[in-house]
């Protein structure tokens, strides 16, 4: 089932969810002789995975006739080698560039394994204790429950740090990164250390900063020289070459803004420049051998588990054995990192069109056809491939338990009573919830999913099952009537912007829903079929604060209205009242 759908990702359709669960060459339509679509393929002793390379270009072709695809690259490798590198399309499309293994693209997100890297290594040296409190090391941090905070949360996001503070995150110039620190100092936990998951560009940039505290180079200098001596060879840098990859959002051209938060999401990089760092993880050896151990989680992380630095659960590859993930995301590139220690086989996707969030699915599927190719090992069959299920009684009462309003990572959606069950209405459309026999619900949306709404650890959950995972979904939210001082400012609100900063949203809303309030956030151009670019439940606290609701990233995090002006805060973003 999807609660909602995160704004930068194609609908679901049969050949996405097959590239998510299927996995199967016999369910394949792809093998069409499209292979000639690559550019820039690396030479190698041999022809390895034909067919990985021949069914991954093929869905790369059905990607184009679905959606703008502009550029990618991939790279492959087994047990240690590069098996294969390509690109797809174009780096560049107005001067004519085709896309290489070679083309650098931000990888976002995939900076934080490098960071985690750095932070191992200390601590194996004795140059940093990850089970000492935040505080010892940045002092100036002084909200209430902030001195619980240890470094290793930080490293799998259970820190209780707010996820993102957007102030100057994106832009020519964006502002030092080290002052992020006094920025948020008084900023409200959202949760109490260790509670639960929550992803944090936040966590990462005040490790970091503690990184750069304790060496006598700067971070990023520091960085690389760690790359360079632990991985080998070359690799990812925190300045972008003038020949990068262009940004592209739906076919067209958009500048791409540097990103403040560097130990988070700064480097740029090549597929080839990732194998290294592929290499390295799939020995599994000292500092990666701690990264890819399972951290501590909570009742309501469900199966979500993280190592340092690294996810290490995914459902499209659970048969492979250990898996380690991460993906990245900037404002027009995309990227992800697969490794599966117990196979010796990983690989990165990065492409440069803002649509590009399957890039997790189409990494998914060429390791699932790797295996299928290399091994024989195939992905076990599912609830999904029975042609009917079966479906369990109507009853009411039972369904009315679970009626309202509930949030997700990006939305909010609403459970409603229909036709014998029940259905989630967002802005990107409705999914049926059909009652299975024993308890839960099959999805209409996906056919291999098991849902179940029940309590858990004071919340109402949404959960989906799929192939014996079970992951988070949506919280409901706390219906009840809205104070008259937040009445008053419903409304439409605009971000004040620094110079030459670029802001990702074009408006901010706060709008009176049934049970509550929403603020929802309007991207600048209309955006696949919505021009939302999230929307958030708004738990009131107070005359002038509330905060946003749910358990996850960017949960839990203040909104507060100024005493003398129309203006909300949130983020770091000063929202200023624009419809009066």
């Amino acid at each position: 089932m999807s609660l909602g759908t995160p704004r930068d990702r194609a609908p679901s359709t049969p050949e996405r969810r097959a590239v998510a669960y299927d996995g199967r060459v016999r369910r394949r339509s792809f093998l069409a002789a499209t292979a000639a679509l690559a550019c820039g393929r690396r030479a190698s002793p041999e022809l390895r995975f034909g067919e990985t390379r021949d069914t991954v270009a093929a869905l790369i072709d059905a990607w184009r006739e679905k959606m703008p695809v502009v550029g990618l690259s991939i790279a492959l490798v087994d047990r240690g080698q590069l098996a294969w590198a390509a690109g797809f399309g174009m780096a560049d499309r107005e001067a004519g560039t085709p896309a290489t293994a070679d083309t650098v693209y931000a990888i976002g997100s995939l900076t934080k394994i490098y960071t985690a890297l750095m932070a191992v290594r200390a601590s194996q040296a004795a140059e940093l204790d990850l089970d000492a409190p935040l505080q010892r090391h940045l002092p100036q941090l002084r909200a209430p429950g902030s001195e619980a905070i240890r470094l290793r949360q930080l490293l799998c996001h259970r820190s209780g740090l707010i996820s993102d503070w957007h102030r100057g995150s994106l832009g020519a110039r964006p502002p030092d990164w080290r002052r992020l620190a006094d920025e948020i100092a008084d900023e409200p936990l959202i949760a109490a250390p260790g509670s639960w998951y929550a992803y944090s560009n936040v966590g990462y940039t005040l490790l970091g900063h503690v990184l750069d505290n304790i060496s006598p180079r700067p971070y990023d200098e520091h960085a690389l020289a760690v790359a360079r001596l632990v991985l080998g060879g070359s690799g990812p840098r925190f300045d972008p070459p003038p020949q990068m990859a262009a940004s592209y959002c739906a076919g067209r051209r958009e500048d791409e803004p540097r990103l403040r938060l560097q130990p988070a999401a700064g480097m740029y990089g090549s597929v080839v420049d990732l194998v290294p760092l592929i290499r390295w993880l799939l020995a599994g050896e000292g500092a990666a051998a701690a990264m890819l151990t399972p951290q501590a989680a909570g009742p309501l992380d469900f199966d979500e588990r993280w190592g340092l630095g690294l996810a290490l659960q995914h459902v499209g590859l659970v048969h492979a054995g250990r898996v380690a993930w991460h993906t990245g995301r900037t404002f027009g590139h995309r990227a992800v990192l697969f490794v599966l220690p117990d196979r010796g086989l990983g690989v990165a996707v990065l492409a440069n069109f803002r649509e590009a969030g399957g890039v997790e699915d189409l990494a998914a599927f060429a390791l699932q056809t790797a295996l299928l190719e290399r091994d024989g090992l195939d992905l076990p069959p599912s609830a999904g491939d029975a042609e009917s299920r079966p479906r369990a009684p109507f009853d009411r009462a039972a369904l009315h338990a679970h009626v309202g309003r509930y949030a997700n990572e990006f939305d909010v959606v609403r459970l409603d009573i229909e036709r014998g069950g029940l259905v989630s209405r967002a802005e990107l459309g409705k999914t049926a919830l059909i009652p299975a026999p024993g308890g839960g619900f099959h999805s209409a949306d996906n056919p291999d999913a098991h849902v179940t709404i029940a309590d858990r650890a004071g919340h109402h959950v949404v959960t989906s099952t799929v192939r014996g995972v079970e992951t988070r979904v949506g919280v409901r939210c706390p219906e009840g009537p809205v104070p008259e001082d937040w009445l008053q400012r419903v409304g439409r609100y605009r971000p004040e912007a620094g110079p030459g900063e670029v802001v990702a949203f074009k408006a901010a809303h706060l709008e009176r829903v049934p049970g509550g309030l929403e603020l929802r956030l309007e991207l600048p151009q209309a955006f696949a079929t919505s021009s939302t670019l999230a929307r958030y439940a708004l738990e009131t606290l107070g005359p002038r604060e509330a905060r946003i609701f749910g358990v996850g990233r960017g949960k839990g995090q203040r909104v507060a209205a100024e005493a003398d002006a129309p203006v909300l805060s949130w983020a770091g973003y000063r929202l200023v009242r624009s419809d009066a």
